[in-house]
């Protein structure tokens, strides 16, 4: 953070209990703009929580220990809000990595750095999956401090996504394709590499409820029942490898209204394929992904 081209920050470290030494290291940094505060353990979203009250900033953004931002990544945040200073919130694209190499960010963005105004957030959502991560997304804090607590605390997967999911509610992203930041892959026992989808998680629970209580209208309300139906569909093949293949064809039912490629396979899988299959399918797919 403090390599960043753009120098004007604030840096606010949220030690969430931890103990591996990590406030030794930040009180060794000898920078007024660098603020370290403890607290209890309490999750990932209470940590971001209590960094948003702490901001003095005008923007706001996340970076978890694990993760990276480019050099320029700052400066092309602010260049967006300048340029889009009305209701919006800013991301750009990522990397996926395994390490940090300063090679990956020798070279400077395009001036003026690409960027669109994303019409559908669940369409290009649903579309492009993965569109944003969280260390490529800032978010005026005038728009956060009413969501507070903005991340849901005490769920430690997908509570990112609910908060995107509500700015994309209310505000119209600004999205530039650049890569400009780094999301590190296979960390051994991070929830990403060892939870299941045994269930809908809460965020597209939440969502499916806010969409059929009329909260979201039109194109973004069947956009957003997709994205709940994809979410579902990849319960369903979990349900299946386990070898539960009613409970898999309940969420497929359940996931009727988003009746897209990824349904029909699920369906086809459940109807003709063992759970061992199944397996191998997925094991496969996720190979694919990782690349």
């Amino acid at each position: 953070m403090l390599t960043q081209t753009y120098q004007d920050v604030e840096v606010i470290v949220v030690d969430d209990g931890s103990s591996d030494g990590g406030q030794a290291v930040v009180e060794g940094i000898r920078d007024p703009r660098v603020r370290f505060l403890r607290q209890p353990n309490g999750g990932v979203s209470k940590a971001r929580n209590t960094g948003i009250d702490a901001a003095r900033g005008e923007l706001v953004v996340f970076l978890d220990a694990d993760d990276w931002y480019g050099p320029y990544y700052i400066a092309t945040m602010v260049e967006l809000a300048k340029r889009y200073p009305g209701n919006c919130f800013y991301a750009t694209s990522f990397k996926r990595v395994r390490g940090y190499d300063p090679a990956d960010w020798s070279t400077a963005p395009p001036s003026p750095v690409p960027a669109e105004l994303v019409e559908n957030f669940y369409e290009r959502r649903r579309i492009n999956g993965a569109l944003l991560c969280t260390n490529s997304v800032a978010v005026w804090r005038k728009h956060l401090v009413p969501l507070q607590p903005c991340f849901p605390v005490g769920e430690s997967h997908g509570e990112d996504q609910d908060l995107w999911f509500r700015l994309g509610e209310r505000l119209q992203l600004v999205y530039s394709p650049v890569e400009l930041v780094a999301y590190r892959i296979a960390v051994a026992g991070s929830l990403v590499t060892t939870q299941a989808y045994e269930r809908l998680m809460p965020v597209f629970e939440r969502l499916e409820k806010r969409a059929l209580r009329g909260e979201l209208k039109g194109a973004a309300r069947t956009a957003a029942l997709r994205v709940v139906g994809d979410a579902r569909v990849s319960v369903a093949r979990t349900q299946l490898e386990r070898g539960r293949r009613g409970a898999a064809l309940h969420q497929l039912w359940l996931a009727r209204r988003a009746r897209s490629k990824h349904w029909a396979v699920a369906l086809m899988m459940c109807l003709l394929f063992s759970p061992k299959m199944v397996g191998r399918w997925s094991r496969w797919r996720m190979a694919q992904l990782a690349e």
